[in-house]
């Protein structure tokens, strides 16, 4: 049985249409079915070619990339290194800033304590003066006192 869709409807059909057809008609279609076969047989061979091709292509990529690899892995290996290496000089960097920091607020404090210091120190020669400066004026009033 035999089954055709037209206009959205499936229609049944009982019996075998190509058997009405002449003898000439169905070497018609067995020839445009040839034709199409020899048609679908090309192009399969066809893309069996383009896709050859494009093996080949793939594979000779894959083996640039792997030897453009074998190429930069010293790179790669000599960059972590390097990088490594900055990393340890960062970390001694960074603690040596720590320290310096610690060794600031040391002279900080001394410096503070200094000023400090010498702030007494000019209060103290201040009143030292002060003191000299009154002492010498007794002790020429007493002598001028003394010549009278």
């Amino acid at each position: 049985m035999l089954v055709s869709l037209s206009e959205g409807r499936i229609n049944y059909m009982s019996e075998d249409l190509t058997k009405k057809l002449s003898g000439s008609d169905r070497d018609e279609i067995l020839a445009v079915i040839k034709n199409l076969e020899s048609y679908i047989r090309s192009s399969i061979d066809s893309l069996q070619t383009s896709v050859g091709g494009i093996d080949a292509r793939l594979s000779r990529l894959e083996q640039r990339v792997e030897e453009r690899l074998h190429d930069t892995r010293p790179i790669w290996h000599r960059v972590v290194a390097d990088i490594a290496q900055l990393q340890a000089s960062v970390e001694r960097l960074e603690k040596g800033q720590g320290e310096l920091r610690g060794h600031i607020l040391d002279l900080s404090r001394a410096v503070r304590d200094v000023n400090r210091d010498q702030i007494v120190i000019n209060d103290v020669a201040r009143r030292f003066s002060s003191t000299s400066t009154r002492l010498t004026n007794v002790s020429i009033d007493s002598k001028s006192i003394a010549t009278k």
